[in-house]
């Protein structure tokens, strides 16, 4: 009786250890990023818990790529939060985020406002008239988030950003 016990309480131990090592255990964010949160990779239909800073790339290289990896490399992103003083296009306020260049020669001002589904974009190229498009969260995460080396790119990205 006692064996059949210990392999039954065996058999639980081991299909527990089985479950959690198949769920996506949360990734610790990159040092250089300001919170100390996790964010968590799930499977198809689930949308992962992502950081303001996170959210910042996945607007820009829905934007313009390229200048996301320029600029990350040349150490010149730099993401913040708009403060009630800062000096803004119309149209945007403290619910939103922002994510510009150091290097004025290629300049592109991002502004974002998320949501748990979507989020809404502001952008202009040096200075020209504001743009703007919303769209799902789920798009930006399909298309620059989904498997894990996008996501080790991201979290990259965002521990070499700047803050204001």
């Amino acid at each position: 009786m006692k064996e059949l016990v210990w392999l039954k309480l065996t058999m639980l131990v081991m299909i527990s250890l089985l479950i959690f090592s198949i769920s996506d255990f949360p990734s610790v964010i990159p040092s250089g990023s300001q919170l100390g949160t996790t964010v968590q990779a799930k499977g198809k239909g689930h949308l992962p818990n992502l950081l303001d800073q996170q959210i910042a790339i996945l607007v820009g290289l829905d934007i313009n790529p390229n200048w996301v990896k320029e600029q990350s490399a040349a150490d010149s992103l730099i993401y913040g939060i708009v403060k009630p003083d800062d000096t803004v296009p119309a149209g945007i306020n403290e619910d939103y985020s922002y994510l510009v260049t150091s290097n004025r020669d290629k300049e592109i001002s991002l502004f974002f406002k998320a949501d748990k589904k979507k989020v809404t974009i502001k952008y202009a190229n040096h200075g020209e008239k504001m743009h703007t498009k919303t769209v799902p969260l789920s798009r930006l995460v399909e298309q620059s988030y989904r498997i894990k080396k996008q996501r080790q790119q991201v979290n990259k990205y965002v521990s070499a950003l700047r803050t204001e």
